[in-house]
């Protein structure tokens, strides 16, 4: 999936998000019995999984674009190892945003639409993790051998 592909989904999903919030909130609300139950703490555990392994990943990926850059003797790889670091980073980031959601929403989320936008956005949050998981999945697989055909 390339950038604006990923850009255009998370607007896409950011206006369905806004638009069932205020339109339609009971589709988000607590009244969904899957999304009352689901950002709790289950949330968290979901989402300290995925980021847990997709870090793992990630600094593997870090470390194969280091150890091929040390056999060409040349930083071929800086722009993908940014975006890759940048991805971590995201990550961490999501699931700290993710821990607000779950702490906040319980204070103030009094209405269908308090809860709404909150279940929504934390939908959002995991709907942009598996944006960074599909980007370090791609990143990763485009790593090509270096076979010299010559010998």
């Amino acid at each position: 999936m390339n950038k604006t592909v990923a850009q255009c989904s998370m607007i896409a999903a950011l206006t369905v998000w806004v638009v069932l919030s205020f339109v339609a909130p009971d589709v988000l609300s607590d009244k969904n019995t899957f999304l009352k139950g689901f950002v709790t703490h289950e949330l968290l555990g979901f989402l300290g999984v995925i980021v847990t392994i997709t870090l793992a990943s990630a600094a593997n990926l870090h470390l194969k674009l280091n150890e091929l850059e040390e056999k060409v003797q040349k930083q071929v790889f800086s722009r993908t190892r940014s975006m890759v670091k940048k991805s971590a980073y995201w990550l961490i980031g999501m699931l700290l945003i993710a821990l607000l959601l779950v702490v906040i929403k319980p204070v103030v989320a009094t209405s269908n639409i308090a809860e709404a936008l909150f279940n929504g956005a934390a939908l959002l949050v995991v709907f942009f993790n598996i944006l960074v998981l599909i980007d370090l999945t791609q990143s990763a697989f485009s790593l090509e051998p270096s076979i010299n055909e010559d010998e």
